[in-house]
C-alpha cells in the first residue's frame, strides 16, 4: 500500500465506515430476508443468492474498498480465490458489489465472517448473523438492477 492509502485507512477524516447508519428493520421484529425479497419485487430488482463457494462483499465507501484490496491478498494465500467480480452497486460508486468465488465451498458462518473481514458493510454482516441465528433461509443476498 502507498503512504496515501495507509493514511486513508487510518485517518478518521477519510474513514466513513464510522458514520451512523439508519437500520431499516422494525425494532419489534427480527431482520429477515423476506423484507429484501419483497423490496426487490416492488422495485424491479434481481435477488442474487451466493453459491456455496461465493462471498458477497457489500462495499459502501472507498475506505472499505481499500480494506478489501488489502485483505483479499492475505485471504488468497490461505483460502484460494478462483475469481473476483466487481460491479458498481445500484446506487452507484463508490458503492460496489463484489462477488468473490472461492475454490472450495464455505458455511454460512464462514461466509459472514470472511465478508466482514474483507471490508463488507459491517452492519449488514452483523444483521446477517442475526438472521442466520434465527434460521432465516437467505441471510446473505444482493439486490441488483435488472439488465435491460
Amino acid at each position: 500500500m502507498s503512504k496515501v492509502e495507509d493514511e486513508i485507512l487510518t485517518n478518521g477524516m477519510f474513514n466513513s465506515d464510522l458514520e451512523i447508519k439508519d437500520i431499516q428493520y422494525d425494532p419489534l421484529n427480527q431482520p429477515n430476508s423476506q423484507r429484501a425479497i419483497d423490496l426487490a419485487a416492488v422495485e424491479g430488482l434481481n435477488v442474487v443468492f451466493p453459491k456455496d463457494n461465493e462471498l458477497q462483499i457489500d462495499i459502501d465507501n472507498d475506505h472499505s474498498f481499500l480494506l478489501f484490496e488489502k485483505q483479499r491478498m492475505i485471504l488468497n494465500r490461505f483460502v484460494p480465490i478462483r475469481d473476483i467480480r466487481i460491479e458498481p452497486s445500484r446506487s452507484g460508486l463508490p458503492k460496489r458489489h463484489i462477488t468473490v468465488t472461492l475454490v472450495d465451498p464455505v458455511s454460512q458462518i464462514e461466509r459472514l465472517a470472511l465478508q466482514a473481514m474483507l471490508g463488507s458493510d459491517r452492519v449488514r454482516e452483523l444483521l446477517g448473523y442475526v438472521q442466520h441465528k434465527n434460521n432465516d433461509p437467505h441471510p446473505i443476498l444482493f439486490l441488483e438492477k435488472r439488465c435491460s
